[in-house]
C-alpha cells in the first residue's frame, strides 16, 4: 500500500501524476463507486487506497520524498 506522510508540501504533483485518479488534493471530496465521500484529509494530499493500484508512479514524482509503501 502506498500512502502519503505528513512530510507531504501539497504540490499536486502525485495527483497530475496518477493514471487511476486515485490522488486528491488535501480537503477534496472523492468519487468512489458512484456515491461522493468525504476528503480523508483535509492538512495533505491522500490516497484513496480503494482506487490505488500501488504502481508506485507517485513516488517518482513526489519532490520531498512523502509518499512511501508500508
Amino acid at each position: 500500500m502506498v500512502v502519503i506522510t505528513d512530510e507531504c508540501i501539497n504540490c499536486s504533483a502525485c495527483v497530475d501524476e496518477c493514471e487511476n485518479s486515485a490522488i486528491y488534493n488535501a480537503g477534496e471530496e472523492y468519487q468512489l463507486n458512484g456515491t461522493t465521500h468525504a476528503p480523508i484529509s483535509e492538512d495533505y494530499t491522500f490516497i484513496v487506497p480503494e482506487l490505488c493500484t500501488d504502481c508506485k508512479s507517485c513516488i517518482d514524482v513526489c519532490a520531498v520524498g512523502a509518499i512511501v509503501e508500508q
